[in-house]
């Protein structure tokens, strides 16, 4: 693999490289980067991964090959600490609805902090609402009119990735940055080699990216800042900023009643602009009416208060998110309404993004190197080829994993079971289930394709677990884990997030149950404009799209279970759809190279033989 990406280099091509888990592709890619001298760009799939490479693998090549490496490790600017934010925070009467521990160990790590990254201060849960309060962020970020831009975390470690050999970012500051370029700005240096590892999430990710939202959190956060900056500017006492209070409640008003109009459809539903009228439509315009009088109210004191002018761009900002949104239809995007725990979310989303990926990035780039575990479909990259864009030549490769997968896993097909869309599915996968969890004694990472399906199997499974029965939202990720890891009889339910980037090595996870196969949702507006795209240009959605989509999640589902040479389990699949349909073929291709069990007592047997083979 390291090969083959030095020649990539060297020939200035692209190279999709598919690496089974315990190959050490990390290693494969750093070698070549680092010896070549050219200036080089990591992108990973995760901050974790990110910081892995950073603190642990980039070390070790380092001293592996005798070389001093000017590298950094950058992210979103939200990771960093704000100087002035934070002074702001402290000044304000939000400091005292938080504990005055917290706000005490905070000042203590501010003060002391080289680097302003959140990752320093172990006890500060991701979601916090504090930091979210002192962080950087794109619509509060001054720049050079910050009276901390020379102390700026944000700015230091922009500037010393300016100076960098190696930069190792994540996908979302990689299409953030791109999204930036396309306006004429941008976040990362330029380079001459792009490594994408955990490739297979980056449509995705750059679907999210070069998508335009407006959210009622957004609208509420940006008319709070208005209210702040002209209190801290002090700057007049024009009628007109009188008046700006008042329009601020009037604007807080109207984005409730227009989001309210919305917010009647449950999850992501698809919508077309042309079509809303009525209330909602006129409710938008007296929405925007408000907005622009605010921006007005400001302009009395425009140029005098960096803090104001960085408001009312804000607000600009958010008028033109509303018209993209609301007010018309964009060849090739699809509109969507979202209704999330705590705000309402309007979209529109770019369908298709390989001219995007073609100009931007492979085009663009010298060498670029696409590299996970799970890039391939049913033995070939054709699939992920034409999402990216990539229809010219390519390199590619495939390296099995090193794991001895005859040895140490087995699949074992419910396939007996209800189809899964049968009504009674459920009940049979529920008492299956808890015969594979009593095999193994728990150790069972029970993975959801819907949350739905989770919280009733949940149910039907809290009094007969008898070990830790853990539920995805129950805790943060990171503390379910743990729980998981420390009892070695635990059950943790759980969906998407998951499937992908969890490991769990040693005894600790012995069997992964699959409720279903993961086919994204028919309902969901980009998986049917999609659809719609692919039958237009004469295209098999089902078999070109959403087949190899849903395998390759299986693949990632899958992928938890194995990830040392001393591990050993089952994956169970409950979906009797990979015994009846023709189409079985693409996902069983897709898992671990072992053998496929039907019979819940020849598994029993295979399972008792690996823990006590003396009881066989």
């Amino acid at each position: 693999m390291s090969l083959a990406i030095e020649s990539c280099i060297s020939s200035d091509g692209v190279l999709l490289a598919e690496a089974g888990t315990g190959t050490g592709k990390t290693l494969a890619y750093l070698v070549p980067v680092i010896l070549s001298g050219a200036k080089a760009v990591i992108s990973t799939g995760t901050k974790t991964l990110q910081e892995q490479i950073f603190f642990k693998d980039l070390p070790f090549v380092s001293g592996a090959l005798g070389l001093s490496i000017n590298a950094v490790c950058l992210k979103g600017q939200e990771n960093y600490l704000c100087l002035r934010r934070f002074q702001e925070f402290l000044a304000s009467p939000s400091v005292l609805a938080f504990p005055p521990e917290q706000v005490a160990e905070v000042t203590d790590w501010a003060r002391t902090t080289r680097t302003g990254d959140r990752m320093e201060i172990t006890g500060l849960k991701d979601d916090d609402p504090m930091w979210r309060e002192i962080c950087s962020t794109r619509e509060t970020r001054l720049g050079a009119k910050c009276p901390n831009v020379d102390a700026c975390f944000v700015t230091r470690v922009r500037q010393q990735a300016q100076r960098a050999t190696l930069v190792i970012v994540n996908h979302h500051l990689y299409f953030a940055d791109l999204a930036t370029r396309q306006k004429g700005g941008s976040i990362l240096p330029d380079h001459d080699i792009l490594i994408f590892d955990e490739a297979h999430t980056i449509e995705d990710i750059a679907t999210e990216f070069f998508s335009t939202a407006v959210s009622s959190a957004r609208v509420d956060r940006a008319l709070n800042d208005v209210r702040s900056s002209v209190r801290n500017a002090k700057l007049s006492d024009d009628p007109a900023v009188d008046r700006c209070p008042k329009l601020i409640v009037s604007a807080k008003q109207l984005a409730r009643e227009v989001f309210s109009l919305f917010s009647r459809a449950e999850g992501r539903v698809r919508f077309v602009p042309e079509e809303i009228g009525g209330a909602p439509i006129a409710a938008y315009h007296r929405l925007d009416a408000a907005l622009d009088a605010t921006v007005q109210s400001l302009k009395v004191i425009e140029g005098r208060s960096p803090d104001v002018d960085r408001v009312m761009a804000r607000l600009e900002g958010l008028r033109n998110d509303f018209d993209h949104v609301i007010a018309q239809s964009k060849k090739g995007f699809v509109h969507w309404v979202e209704n999330r725990k705590r705000s309402v979310v309007l979209g529109a989303s770019p369908i298709d993004i390989r001219e995007i990926l073609r100009q931007g990035v492979f085009f663009a780039t010298q060498s670029v190197v696409l590299t996970s575990a799970t890039l391939s479909v049913g033995g070939n990259f054709e699939y992920l080829k034409n999402r990216l864009g990539i229809d010219f030549d390519a390199k590619e490769l495939s390296v099995p994993s090193p794991f001895d997968y005859e040895a140490q896993a087995r699949v074992y097909l419910a396939d007996r079971l209800p189809d899964p869309r049968d009504p009674a599915f459920t009940d049979a996968a529920a008492a299956e289930s808890l015969r594979l969890i009593e095999l193994t004694n728990g150790g069972t990472l029970f993975l959801f394709t819907a949350i739905n399906s989770m919280r009733k199997m949940h149910q039907l499974l809290k009094s007969k677990v008898p070990g830790p029965l853990l539920l995805q939202g129950e805790a943060p990720r990171s503390t379910l884990l743990k729980q998981f890891i420390e009892d070695p009889g635990s059950v943790l339910c759980a969906t998407a997030s998951f499937w992908q980037g969890v490991d769990i090595p040693g005894d600790a996870l012995r069997l992964v149950i699959i409720d279903k196969l993961p086919f994204a949702s028919p309902k969901d507006p980009l998986t049917q404009a999609r659809i719609v795209d692919l039958q237009e240009k004469g295209g098999k959605p089902f078999i070109e799209y959403q087949v190899p989509q849903a395998a390759l999640s299986l693949k990632q589902g899958a992928g938890r279970l194995i990830r040392t040479r001393l591990d050993m389990g089952i994956v169970a699949i409950l979906d009797s759809r990979l015994k009846t349909k023709s189409y079985a073929s693409v996902f069983l291709k897709s898992l671990p190279t072992c053998p496929i069990l039907n019979d819940v007592e020849a598994l029993a047997y295979w399972w008792r033989s690996t823990k006590n083979p003396a009881a066989v």
